[in-house]
Parts: C-alpha cells; structure tokens; sequence
C-alpha cells in the first residue's frame, strides 16, 4: 500500500485493525497517525483510547496487552508504536508480534512505525507483506506534482500543473518539505483561491539550486570539510548519490558553458538568453566562473564522468564514491 491509498481509505472510513509504515519518508508516518487519529480519536475517549509506545523503551508484550485491554467506552482504541528500526525483539516476542499482525484484534488499532527494514530478518520480512503494509519511501517528481494539486484542492484551491511543477524543482523529491512550502503559498494567496507560478516563485526560494550552489561554494574554495559536510546532508535529507553527482556535473557544465560566452565578450545579461537557460541560474554561475580556469573545469569533468562510472557499478559503495569525488575537486592539485 502507498501513503496516498492509505490516506484515501482513512477518509473513506475504511481503517485497518493493524498497520505498519515503514521507510525513510517519515512525513508519510507523522501523516498516517494524524489521519487515524483525527478519525478514531476524540477528547471524550483521548485518555482511554489512545496509547503510544517507544519501541526503544517497551516490549511487544506491553503493546499486544495494551490492544488487548479495550475501553470500556467502546469505539477503536488506538496503539501507536514508533521506532521499531531501533529495537531487536526477543524471538518469541517477534513471533508473537508476526502471529498477531496476521490476526488482529477488529476493535483496536495497532499502528507501528520503521524508519527503515532489514528484509533479512524475520520480522520485517513478515510485516512487509501484511494488509496494512505502507512503503513510505520518497516518491518520484512527477507523481509529486499531481500529489501537490491534490492536497492544494483538499485545501481548497485550484492549483495549475505549472505551479506544482516549479514548486518541485524548487524543493525536490521532500514530501514534508513540498508540505511545508505548499502551506506557506497558500497562505500567501489568501482568498485568491488560485495559485499560480508567479505565486510559488515569490515565496519559495530556490531551495534545491541554493544547496548545489553552496556545494560549488565548497568546491570554489577548495573546502573539502565544508563541501563533505553538505554532501552528507543531502545524504541525509534522502537525496540519492547518481543524483548529487549528476546536479555537480550539471552546474559545472553551467559554469563552462557561461565562462565560454564570457570570453566570447557576450554581455552577462545576454548570457541566459543565448544558453536558453534561467536566469537565476546563469546569474549564479557568473559569480564563479573567473574562479575557475578551463583546465580545471576539464580535469572536474573528467573526474566527474569517472565517479559516474563507479557509481554504476554494483561493486562500488556509493557514498565512498561521492567523498572520494569530493576530496579530488577539492585537491589543491586541482
């Protein structure tokens, strides 16, 4: 199941007695618990209904006891267990866990949340495939952008597919942070009750070109501590490796590009209609190509188009990869 059938289901009412939400997108999880909250949960039943668990810090036992005890004021009692990725279950207690998750109790609902899963355990291997199963994994941009009209309609506002596309590129492959970004133009709209591209263009700043920039800043300088630093950051922030390699790759092809229009005395603000290109885009490389010289835009590509081979190659660790790129752009040498 994805985040989005789960969310269609809980408005529809149709909620199942056991869930499991795994994966790295935890705005997925957080979105998840609010929906089955905000349905099974009231300020009347709150302190009967409703209990949370750390896994870090309880057992299976506590949290199977605890969907087993209903309220005496009827109604789905809710039992949220978050931070499974970080507990080892006994064997009997993970036992016991998958044998309930394949018999739920109908008038609870147990909710248990993974950031991430080894499918060669025996426990993940069996919560993965039950009925109330959610992959919450970043999904891909182009789903992203019917995904964004249709929480600005849930909101009430008609959205283009424009400005859901420019929200995209600015952001990226973020859920939570399309959300946050999203809440922000609608309330910048107002009763307007339309966004369009000029709408998200004045409130979202250039998130996605800012971080590569601040990575060419590191590169520049020949940081290599600054640059690793932002490099694991967008690790962090699920970006993929081939991704940040190709967007390095992109704005030094930038940097060329526009440093080969300057020598030819082409003036700065004719550069971006010549290349075809954003002029945010070109106006931000202009302040780095008198940083570099040719050669070592050329030794950069070439170095470049290697680490694109490695990272293609199933042997390789990709985030070694990406530092050993890092530290080679940032050489003295270079």
């Amino acid at each position: 199941m994805t985040p989005e059938e789960l969310s269609q289901k809980v408005s529809q009412g149709k909620i199942e007695p056991f869930y499991f939400l795994y994966g790295p997108e935890t705005f997925y999880h957080i979105e998840a618990i609010r929906s089955l909250t905000q349905n099974l949960i009231n300020e009347d039943n709150r302190d009967f209904n409703l209990e949370t668990f750390d896994a870090r810090t309880s057992s299976v036992n506590d949290w199977l006891g605890s969907v087993k005890t209903l309220s005496f004021l009827g109604g789905t009692k809710l039992v949220i267990v978050r931070n499974l990725h970080d507990a080892i279950p006994k064997d009997d207690e993970a036992q016991s866990l998958i044998d309930y998750s394949s018999a739920p109790i109908a008038e609870a609902c147990l909710v248990i949340t993974a950031d991430k899963v080894d499918r060669k355990r025996k426990i993940y291997k069996a919560l993965t495939k039950v009925k109330g199963a959610v992959a919450c994994e970043a999904p891909k941009e182009n789903v992203l952008v019917k995904w964004i009209q249709e929480r600005a309609r849930n909101e009430g506002y008609a959205m283009n597919m424009n400005a859901a596309r420019a929200l995209v590129n600015r952001v990226g492959a973020r859920p939570g942070v399309l959300a946050q970004e999203l809440d922000k133009t609608l309330m910048y709209v107002g009763k307007n009750k339309e966004v369009s591209e000029k709408d998200v263009q004045e409130v979202v700043g250039e998130t996605r070109l800012e971080t590569v920039f601040s990575l060419t800043d590191a590169l520049k300088n020949k940081n290599p501590h600054k640059a690793l630093q932002i490099l694991q950051n967008q690790l962090d922030h699920g970006e993929e490796p081939i991704k940040i390699m190709g967007t390095i790759a992109w704005q030094f092809r930038v940097i060329w590009e526009v440093k080969h229009y300057q020598q030819r005395n082409i003036p700065a603000g004719q550069i971006a209609k010549a290349m075809g290109a954003n002029p945010f885009v070109v106006e931000k490389a202009l302040q780095h190509t008198k940083n570099f010289s040719t050669q070592q835009l050329r030794r950069s590509y070439t170095q470049l188009t290697q680490a694109d081979r490695s990272l293609k190659s199933t042997s390789q660790d990709p985030v070694a990869v990406m530092q050993t790129l890092i530290l080679g752009l940032t050489s003295a040498r270079q």
